[in-house]
């Protein structure tokens, strides 16, 4: 088979699908537009084991010679070339097509923040309680990496998982849909932890992007948890009974009540039948997930927080309610992705100071309103070390006034990253790299005294 993957990606998903139809016998080519500068090692290693790539532009033969095209998600389906492709799949369709899947119970996970979180907290909870459970989507683990898996242990005559935990963007949901004519295999549970705008750079309304997530929600769902605003849509769509929809809302303990990151996840467990105390014993050994809400540790009283997954105003305000009775030096800005930063607003006129990173936000939206508010900024800056320089330096100011006050540099941006970073764990990254510097120099110096 001639096997066509349009568009390598940047977290791994184009190497995986490569890889596998590679391992498989099949012929591969990858269409790319970066220069194969950009992407060394994975080309390098990917032709080494056959593939052929192609840089710089799309070509049409390249998809008239294909008979699979594996798309990734990133580029929109109304592509020109597209139509030139025989059959267009993505790696949940693909796996989703396997006779194995019915071997399993799937659970999937949207919504606009706090997927990957409550994804990884299923699957944690999961083992905990005692049942396997695989993860895969959107935090990065390919459909064909699962795949691949499911084949070894049938091959060494293991069981697969009993659960499978998949996270999809909008973008997946749309892909798999179409690429599987409408259908879906059955889903256990099906969640959506909340909406926000988002991704308006590239659709064209806030209600074509809900489209693309309530997709999820079809006649193939045995359980829905859902925020209860979109109770009666999804009740539409699901034809799902009272007993089989479950509310987000009206889920949350006292125990967890500080802790909105576990809700949904918290949630969705109870509808598969776990009980109150199990969950709350299985959830409380969750550490987190990197880039969302991750504490990094402390130099003297100022602690260090990584949300660069925040890429949108409300995630701002989702994490700073988390530290609003603590002294915050906001990190945030960066690229535009036609959002309006009022949500966030409360959280600029609150903080103790703000840094703000380079980008097309930054300049249209955030210092136009930082102006007209009268709130006081520092930059923008074109470096993480600059911006987090600044923010330290403020702590440090006010440490003086109060030297038992608990403070936070909080990055959290808001925003796209791409005009200084290479993506959103890149920009965490960065900022982990620098404050684990600060925290080891300010090791050293106690070892010292």
């Amino acid at each position: 088979m001639k096997v066509l993957i349009f568009g390598l990606g940047l977290h791994g998903g184009g190497y995986a699908a490569a890889s596998y139809f590679i391992d498989h016998g099949h012929e591969v080519r990858i269409t790319d537009l970066r220069p194969e500068a950009d992407v060394k090692t994975q080309v390098a290693t990917l032709v080494n084991l056959g593939a052929t790539y192609i840089s710089g532009n799309h070509r049409r033969e390249d998809f008239l010679w294909a008979d699979i095209v594996v798309k990734n998600p990133a580029i929109p389906p109304s592509h020109p070339l597209l139509k030139d492709a025989r059959v267009v799949i993505n790696d949940f369709s693909w796996l989703f097509s396997s006779p194995w899947v019915t071997e399993i119970k799937i659970i999937a996970i949207t919504g606009t923040k706090g997927k990957t979180t409550t994804s990884a907290a299923v699957a944690h909870a999961l083992s905990e309680l005692g049942v396997e459970a695989m993860q895969c989507g959107n935090m990065g683990i390919s459909g064909f990496t699962v795949l691949r898996e499911f084949e070894e242990r049938r091959k060494q005559g293991r069981n697969l998982p009993t659960y499978l935990v998949c996270e999809f963007s909008s973008w997946q949901i749309r892909d798999t849909i179409t690429a599987l004519a409408g259908s879906m295999p059955d889903l256990e549970v099906c969640l959506l932890t909340n909406f926000y705008p988002d991704h308006l750079n590239t659709y064209e309304s806030v209600e074509r992007y809900m489209e693309d997530k309530l997709l999820l929600f079809g006649p193939f769902v045995k359980k829905a948890v859902i925020p209860q605003i979109i109770y009666n849509r999804v009740q539409k769509q699901t034809r799902l009974d009272r007993k089989s929809i479950r509310s987000i809302d009206a889920s949350v303990p006292k125990e967890l009540a500080e802790q909105g990151q576990l809700h949904s996840a918290y949630a969705l467990l109870l509808a598969l039948g776990f009980k109150y105390r199990q969950i709350l014993t299985a959830l409380s050994t969750f550490k987190g997930v990197p880039h969302r809400i991750e504490a990094l540790g402390s130099v003297r009283n100022i602690l260090f927080i990584n949300d660069s997954a925040a890429t949108i105003p409300e995630a701002v305000h989702f994490t700073y309610t988390n530290f609003k009775l603590l002294a915050v030096h906001l990190i945030t800005g960066g690229t535009d992705k036609r959002l309006d930063p009022m949500s966030m607003i409360e959280e600029l006129r609150h903080a103790s100071s703000i840094s703000l990173l380079g980008g097309s936000f930054t300049t249209d939206k955030l210092i136009p309103l930082l102006k007209k508010e009268h709130i006081a900024y520092f930059g923008p800056f074109d470096s993480m070390g600059d911006a987090l320089q600044t923010s330290l330096g403020q702590a440090l100011e006010k440490e003086k006034e109060l030297p038992q006050l608990q403070q936070v540099v909080l990055l959290s941006p808001g925003s796209a990253s791409f005009e200084l970073f290479d993506n959103e764990f890149d920009r965490g990254n960065q900022f982990r790299t620098l404050v684990n510097f600060l925290i080891l120099a300010q090791e050293s110096e106690s070892g010292d005294t």
